[in-house]
């Protein structure tokens, strides 16, 4: 672990981010480049349908994948 907590605790808070990111520009009527699924609570990506982040965990290889960050 260093400074800035474990990679576990890095992952979390980096979805945390981008969770909520993507919730207020939703609240605030902007175009999302995710499919916010409100049953389960996450965000998938639009051209298949798959998961993408949720508020606790991200997928980031897929992220990474399709250029959302690198």
């Amino acid at each position: 672990m260093d400074r800035f907590g474990s990679a576990q605790e890095r992952r979390r808070r980096r979805a945390a981010a981008i969770y909520r990111f993507e919730m207020l520009l939703r609240t605030e009527g902007e175009i999302s480049d995710f499919v916010y699924d409100e049953e389960q609570d996450l965000f998938r990506f639009p051209e298949d349908g798959r998961f993408a982040f949720s508020k606790e965990y991200a997928n980031v290889k897929l992220l990474e994948e399709r250029g959302y960050f690198g």
